[in-house]
């Protein structure tokens, strides 16, 4: 019998290109341009955006494969000590450019069909939720829901850049699990990455489904099985109705 259901984030219940884009690719450019547009640092040449672009580029590599998760102002703060432009700039100013950056994300977010109603389903079914996102700027989540109408249904939000943990690490799925006092036994979680969410939460004994993309990027795993592959939203209620049953 559950009684909650725990939600991934980007493609589970969002789709939003150009944020992902600032998430793994775009912040060095983004970021310098706009301190250089704001009069903090001088004009910088191509190979000091080269050379901010590799600490970046290493920073999200080193991420993915150990699990360790940084974040977009400690990116961006490695960054400018990389260019000797430390003394320029107070932590404040680096922390607003990265807040803008992400902010302009927001307007260009779109909710994933049927999910509002699928959490107002759920709320009325009077299952708590949550999510656990790998995200390099936690207060993005937020902003997002916030958005779309739809925070006040998470009573917990887990975001990998807050505790430098990411999924598929086990532990990002037991600190959820601690902070909102639940057993495994007790939650239904959903994902669209197989390795990344189907296979941790079936590891440590949740219920998955598994959010299946057009387009696989993460493909299934031989030695684990989701209780339940959906392609849209409105699947998860009758799911998680007959789960409290079960």
């Amino acid at each position: 019998m559950i009684k909650a259901v725990l939600f991934d984030f980007n493609e589970t219940l969002i789709h939003s290109p150009e944020w992902m884009s600032l998430e793994t690719k775009e912040l060095p450019n983004a970021a310098l341009s706009s301190l250089v547009r704001a009069g903090h640092l001088p004009e910088l040449s191509d190979k000091q955006f080269s050379i901010a672009e590799a600490i970046f580029r290493e920073a999200r590599q080193t991420a993915d494969s150990t699990n360790r998760e940084t974040s977009h102002v400690s990116d961006l703060i490695a960054m400018i000590d990389a260019l000797g432009y430390r003394h320029l700039l107070p932590r404040s100013t680096m922390e607003s450019t990265v807040a803008a950056l992400h902010r302009d994300c927001v307007l260009k977010v779109v909710l994933l069909p049927h999910t509002k109603r699928m959490l107002e389903r759920l709320d009325e079914l009077g299952l708590r939720m949550g999510i656990i996102s790998n995200a390099a700027y936690s207060p993005f989540l937020s902003w997002t829901l916030g958005h779309f109408g739809v925070l006040e249904f998470f009573e917990d939000i887990l975001v990998s850049a807050d505790i430098r943990l990411r999924k598929p690490a086990l532990e990002i799925f037991h600190v959820a699990l601690r902070r909102m006092q639940l057993q495994p036994k007790d939650v239904a979680y959903v994902g669209d990455d197989f390795q990344k969410d189907v296979v941790p939460s079936k590891q440590i004994g949740l219920r998955a489904i598994w959010r299946k993309p057009e387009v696989v990027s993460s493909g299934p795993d031989k030695d684990t099985t989701p209780d339940a592959v959906i392609t849209n939203n409105e699947e998860i209620p009758p799911l998680a109705e007959q789960w409290m049953l079960a």
